[in-house]
Parts: C-alpha cells; structure tokens; sequence
C-alpha cells in the first residue's frame, strides 16, 4: 500500500466511524507543526512566503512540549514537522525530537536538508518514521533555480548520503526520501530522470514527485502524452531497494484536465491537514495558514483540545467553501475518497 493512497484510513477504523456516523471526530490522527518561521533558503515562489520573519519566530520548547502532551491526551498519532520555516533552524530542534520521541509518537520531517550537520543524526535518525528532504533540482543551477540563491546543493547532498549511511550502519527502519516538485519549470521537468538518477546514486528509499499547487505552477506547458511517457521512462529506475513515487491521484487529475473538485467539505480535517504555526495559529489546513478564513485559535491563549473542540473550529468548516482552496490541495485525495466512501452505500452489508 503506498503512503499516499487515501485507504490508509482504514487503518484508523474508529476514527473512521466517528466521522462516518457524526461527521467529526475527537481528535486528528496527524498534525502538521511550523517549529519555526525561519528558514536559510530563499525559494521563488515559497507558499509559506507569508509567513517567513526573523530568528525570534518559532515556538519556544516549553509550548511545544506542552503541546504534544495535550496531542497525547487527544491520540494524535503522527506529528509532521515542517514549514513555516525551515524546521532545523529552531534552535532546539535535537530536544524537540527527543520529548516527541519519548511522548511515542510517529514523526516525519520535511526540510531542505542543508543543516543536519549540525545535529547528532546518529542518534536522532532511529526516532524518525520517515524524513523528506525537498531537494527540487538535480544540480547546483537548479537548486538555485528552485531554492533561491541560499540554497546549498553540495552540503544537501552530503548530508542525503550522510542519513543513508547512518540507516545502513544502524539497520534503521527510518524511510529516506527525496522530493521534487513538478509543473514549475518544463526545461528542468523534461530532465527530471537527472533528479531520480541522483536520488538512486545517493542510495535513498524513494525519489518522489508531486505537482505544484495553489501558487507557482505550470499545467499545461507539456501535453499529457508527454508526461505519461516521461512517468513511463522514470519507472524503470525502481529496484527492490528504490521507488520512484508519484501521487498519480493528482496527476492523472492535470493530465486529464480536471483538477476541479467533486467534494463541497473538507472532510480530511477530521483526520489531517490541522496546521500549528511558529506563533501559535492553529489553522484548519496548512493551505489556509496565515489566512482568517483557515484560523481557529492559538496554543499561546488556550490549548488545543479546546480549540478542536470549540465553535471556532466547527464555525470555520461550515464556512469553508472549498471551491475557492487551492486546486490539488494536501487533502484532496482523501476528501475524494471518503466523499465516495460515504455516499456509495454499499448493498446488503450484513450478507458477506
């Protein structure tokens, strides 16, 4: 089962029902936290634009360690740390994994991966579910393409192959990927295979693709039949110890020319997509960070089984028109599949 089909739900059969019956449920089963709004690259385009200030906006230890108590007492499964910023410039990332750790919740982080020199990856790797690093180039013009004049391809690199190495000498079940978005620049799209070649090389579990969404993006520069051979082409590369992943979901969407939605509510909030700012914000999807129509409180006046549990949250979701979010937004597979799993009722249930 890939990581990015929306039948993983079904592996949370009592949240499921909760929603299915009542149309909510207590709790999410993973929350997307900004550690910080700080980050050492500059990308043209960044969809956290907004949010991005100085050294002094991140969420300091003591809220964050308050915090993943109250998502323990929720039974929040997995925590993403991601932007926002970049996640390992707050200044206590290395504590921030451990009391996350100890707590037993699963982690992933999505990061540049230009700082984990400056961490002791040999012991904090093995605490990691899974980590993607948003390379977004196959060289250094690239990178700079893609992440601006800050970027730092060689130590990226370096520090790529430094984690899979660390995995291999530890025998980690710790996934290491790499992540490239697509539909932003057709010269370096049609070379893409450069990226998933480098990818393999550095010994990586996957190279993965995803289109652009929602700011800077390109839909329609290469046709279809194109595409299709290009996705064609870049599978051959996939060994028993390597996968080229993409959310074919979205992209057979792009490539049939309809990245419209079939869905009027934003069921996924009920499981994912609640995005926890460097400030405090909790917002109802990290599309919607920074923006009033998406805010539902902050950590710093109230915690945040209150703020789930408040009127707030339900007066948001009510008010949510979801034909004006971002086309192939982070909840959009999910919402197709559980708008489809509730409406087609399925006969004779009781007879199997």
């Amino acid at each position: 089962m890939s990581f990015l089909k929306p039948n993983k739900i079904f592996h949370h059969p009592e949240k499921l029902a909760q929603w299915y019956y009542t149309g909510d449920t207590t709790g999410p089963i993973t929350v997307k936290i900004d550690l910080t709004n700080v980050c050492n690259h500059n990308c043209p385009g960044c969809i956290d634009a907004d949010l991005i200030a100085d050294d002094n906006n991140e969420l300091k230890y003591d809220l964050v360690l308050s915090l993943l108590h109250d998502l323990k007492r929720m039974n929040v499964k997995g925590i993403n740390y991601t932007g926002g910023g970049e996640p390992t410039a707050h200044k206590k990332f290395a504590e921030v994994i451990r009391a996350t750790s100890e707590l037993g919740f699963d982690i992933g982080l999505i990061c540049n991966g230009s700082l984990f020199h400056k961490y002791p990856m040999e012991e904090l790797l093995e605490k990691f579910t899974w980590i993607r690093i948003s390379l977004d180039a196959y060289d250094e013009e690239t990178h700079v393409r893609t992440h601006g004049s800050k970027a730092t391809f060689k130590k990226t690199i370096k520090n790529i192959e430094e984690l899979v190495k660390i995995k291999k000498e530890q025998n980690l079940e710790t996934t290491i990927g790499v992540g490239y978005i697509t539909n932003q620049h057709a010269d370096m799209d049609r070379q893409v295979w450069r990226f998933i070649e480098l990818c393999k090389e550095a010994g990586v579990d996957y190279a993965q693709l995803r289109p652009s969404f929602g700011f800077m993006f390109d839909y329609g520069t290469i046709e279809p039949k194109e595409w299709r051979q290009i996705f064609k082409e870049l599978q051959k590369y996939e060994t028993g110890d390597f996968r080229v992943v993409f959310d074919e979901g979205k992209y057979e969407k792009i490539l049939s020319n309809s990245v419209k939605r079939s869905y009027s509510s934003c069921h996924a909030q009920a499981f994912k997509s609640t995005s926890i700012t460097a400030v405090g914000g909790v917002y109802i999807c990290c599309s919607l960070s920074g923006k009033p129509t998406g805010y539902i409180g902050n950590i710093l006046e109230e915690n945040f089984y209150d703020i789930w549990n408040g009127t707030r949250r339900q007066q948001a979701l009510a008010e949510l028109d979801v034909k004006r979010c971002p086309a192939l937004c982070v909840g959009d597979n999910l919402n197709e599949f559980l708008e489809n799993f509730k409406k087609n009722k399925t006969e004779h249930k009781n007879f199997l």
